[in-house]
Parts: C-alpha cells; structure tokens; sequence
C-alpha cells in the first residue's frame, strides 16, 4: 500500500516499516487486531511484529487500528444496536488512532481500542459492553448460600452462562457522566433495547467493586448503578475483594486514601439482569431514548 493511501501523515514511517518487511498492512491489520482479547498471549503475534520492525512506541498499533477502523466503519449501519450506539461507535472508530495517552500492545487502553476497531465492543455512554459470559468460577468465589441463589438464577432467570452484555467502564471523559443518574440509566436504555435486536442474548452483566453494597453505602452516588439490578429483577452476588486494579482507587480521593490506609475493602458484586427483565424495563422509560 503506498503512503499516498489515506492513513495520516504521523503514521506513514510505520506503514513504510511494514512495506519494508513485507508486510501490508490493509492485510493485516484486522485478523491482528481481532485476535486480541483478555489473554496477555493474544498480543504476541503484534509484539513480534513490532519486533521485525524496529519500531519503538506505538505507531504500529496505531495504524492497525486506523487500517482496522476504515474497513470497520462501512460496517457500522448494518449492526443489531441502537442508532444512539451506532452514532458513539462512528465517532470512536474515527479517532481511535488518534487517543491520546499510550497504546501499545498489551496496555488496556489498546485492548480496548482493539476491539472497538473490529467490531466487539460498544459505547453506550459512561459504560461500554462485549459479549461474553459468566465464568463458572464465579460461582466459586461467592459464600454459600449466595453461590447457590446465583446458580439458580442464572439457570432459571438468566437461563445460561453467555452469551451477555459483559459491561465496562468507559475512559475519561465519557466515564465522569457515572455521577449523573440520568446519564447512566440512558446507558442502561441503551443496552436492553439493543437486545431487542439480538435475540440470542442472554441479558446484562457487570462485576465492579461498586456493585458492593459497602461501597453504595459508602458513596451514595454509586446507588443508580445498582438500581436495575436491585430494582428491575436482576441479581447482585459478592465474589472476591475487589484489588486496586479494579478501579477503586480512581475517581475519589477520599476513597483512595481510606482503600490504601485499609480502612475499607470492597468486594466484586457480579451485577445480573435477564433480558427479558431488563426488556421490560425499558419498555416503561421510553422517556430515556436519547
């Protein structure tokens, strides 16, 4: 592919190192990118490429994803999400290469950005989704008798393991809209009349330290998070204490220096909500439709 096709001009040095090795890009970029997940593994093939060319930083990462949003982005108007997701999806997928911050291979920002330039995670306003499942190890981590409630509900409620709407924070600044109760229960609309276009959905997951109780009583800003889940015929599970990995250090001080003083310990809360709970629902907040 010649310089000359498109991709800006801070990433033309990379796409030339790619030329170099024989490698070309508008081949490449998607099967790389969508063979990444949650496995630290998965990058390997990107890292040795990266190798091959020399290349510091992360251009190479960054024009994958420019390369894997432009074939991406045709796609857009023919997936089963709601147009105010689709119009989010549009506007990242034009500027994933351009993120600001770090994103090479292995760095969660860029597992992030890589699924969104194929396809595989949605913006749905302070919180994002993918499709995955319940893994069954959950089960294990919750106290009896809550691992057997939860047992029963997704085998009688939820009716499976996956597939879902596996929930996630959004990056700044989309995730300070979780303070705004309006904002994040717009997020969950969006989410459940999306599964009304995927029938083979099973409902909506989330597994966050502000699912605990603790932490609700705690910051009581968190309580709308909680509401479909507590309210709306879902279920929320303890599991194990959440780490400071989980992102409970960020966003408040207060609660950062009481975590690191051990003066609190939240849990993971492994938050439910069926489909069709979660459908009816949004059936009675038309009003939230964006």
């Amino acid at each position: 592919m010649s310089l000359s096709s498109g991709a800006p001009e801070q990433l033309h040095g990379a796409q030339a190192a790619l030329n170099t090795i024989g490698k070309p890009v508008e081949q490449i970029a998607w099967p790389l990118l969508n063979g990444v997940d949650d496995n630290v593994e998965s990058v390997a093939p990107l890292t040795a490429l990266k190798e091959q060319t020399g290349l510091q930083g992360d251009e190479i990462e960054r024009l994958l994803l420019w390369h894997a949003s432009r074939i991406a982005l045709p796609q857009v108007p023919s997936l089963p999400v709601v147009p105010s997701v689709l119009r989010r999806l549009e506007q990242d997928l034009g500027q994933l290469h351009s993120l600001s911050g770090s994103l090479e291979a292995r760095s969660y920002a860029f597992n992030r950005a890589a699924k969104i330039a194929t396809l595989r995670r949605f913006p749905a306003g302070p919180m994002e989704w993918e499709i995955s499942g319940i893994p069954r190890s959950f089960i294990l981590q919750a106290r009896f008798p809550a691992n057997l409630r939860l047992l029963s509900f997704v085998t009688f409620k939820l009716k499976g393991w996956a597939p879902c709407f596996f929930m996630h924070v959004a990056p700044n600044p989309r995730n300070r809209a979780l303070s705004i109760p309006k904002e994040v229960l717009r997020t969950y609309y969006r989410m459940a009349e999306s599964l009304k276009l995927q029938p083979g959905i099973l409902g909506i997951l989330g597994h966050a330290w502000f699912h605990d109780p603790a932490a609700v009583r705690d910051s009581p800003q968190l309580e709308t998070l909680n509401e479909p889940f507590l309210k709306e015929g879902g279920l929320i599970t303890l599991l194990a204490p959440a780490p400071p990995a989980s992102g409970v250090l960020e966003g408040n001080v207060q609660r950062r220096e009481d975590y690191l003083a051990g003066k609190i310990q939240y849990r993971y809360g492994l938050a439910v909500w069926p489909r069709a709970a979660a459908i009816r629902w949004a059936d009675t907040h038309p009003e939230l439709e964006s």
